[in-house]
């Protein structure tokens, strides 16, 4: 296969040693997760670490719903509705739709 006259390559050296580095990291990773399940006090302390921050969470979740419902009810107060009157819409006014594509429109 011929290459274009402009084409130029570029190392992937970096990338590379940057791939290598993310699977070092993971196989470290999961040697300390392995050490930690072979240690009952690691893992007693990092479960409760995690408790505490998915409780932590839940809670800001909770809060920032609370606000956001005490909010909403003065903005739809202050809204009002938007109704329209003395329009009446059937199903017998609804007038279909021929069908088309797109390759049809190129044609017109």
């Amino acid at each position: 296969m011929a290459d274009a006259a402009n084409v130029k390559k570029a190392g992937t050296g970096k990338s590379g040693l940057g791939l290598i580095l993310l699977v070092v990291g993971f196989i470290a990773i999961i040697a300390l997760i392995a050490y930690a399940l072979m240690n009952p006090a690691i893992l007693a302390a990092t479960l409760t670490l995690i408790v505490y921050i998915v409780i932590g969470i839940i809670v800001v979740g909770v809060i920032i719903y609370a606000i956001m419902l005490i909010i909403a009810v003065p903005t739809y107060m202050a809204k009002g509705e938007q109704y329209q009157e003395g329009v009446d819409y059937s199903l017998s006014d609804v007038k279909p739709v021929k069908e088309t594509s797109s390759e049809d429109k190129e044609d017109e």
